[in-house]
């Protein structure tokens, strides 16, 4: 079930009467929209903050050993992770033209779906180079491989997002009025 379909089952019979009065209905079904993007976001980041933890705790555990010669490449790690996270985290509650759009075709609903959807299969991919990471510490032969695999991993995740971003965007401009008027400008 999605994070759109459990936040309308969340609303009380009332609400659910007053949502299907045509105006109510339009501004609710944004609102919902909005609120599951932003729940699916801090979901992700959250996942992503646990797998940071875990690196600066490997980070901890390298500096009590002495393994100070490896330790930049996990920190380059832990800063890519950090600023996925913060942008993750931070991105605009829900992108306005196209939640705003009078009418989205459910094709285009799929794709942010299937976009969605790789995001978070990629969260485990993490989960599994940092565990790869953790055993690869005391062996200095898979280290530098689990460090590149992890990086990796985490620019995957990085490109994934960015597509994401760019269907939401192409798909906002439009339906947006703005950029119906402008078509119709240009072609006269």
């Amino acid at each position: 079930m999605s994070l759109y379909d459990r936040a309308r089952e969340g609303m009380s019979r009332l609400e659910e009467l007053v949502s299907n009065l045509p105006v109510i209905r339009e501004y609710r079904s944004k609102e919902l929209r909005r609120d599951a993007d932003y729940r699916l976001r801090q979901n992700i980041a959250d996942s992503l903050k646990a797998q940071r933890r875990r690196l600066t705790s490997m980070q901890r555990d390298m500096v009590s050993a002495g393994r100070l010669r490896e330790l930049p490449e996990v920190e380059r790690a832990v800063g890519r992770l950090q600023l996925l996270i913060d942008r993750i985290r931070t991105a605009s509650y829900g992108y306005a033209p196209f939640y705003d759009a009078q009418e989205i075709r459910e094709e285009e609903l799929d794709r942010l779906i299937a976009f969605d959807e790789a995001i978070t299969r990629q969260i485990p991919v993490i989960e599994e180079r940092i565990d790869a990471l953790a055993d690869a510490l005391h062996d200095a032969d898979t280290f530098a491989t689990a460090v590149s695999d992890l990086l990796e991993a985490l620019d995957e995740l990085r490109s994934q997002y960015d597509r994401r971003e760019e269907a939401i965007s192409y798909l906002g401009a439009e339906g947006s009025p703005s950029s119906t008027d402008e078509a119709e400008e240009t072609d006269r």
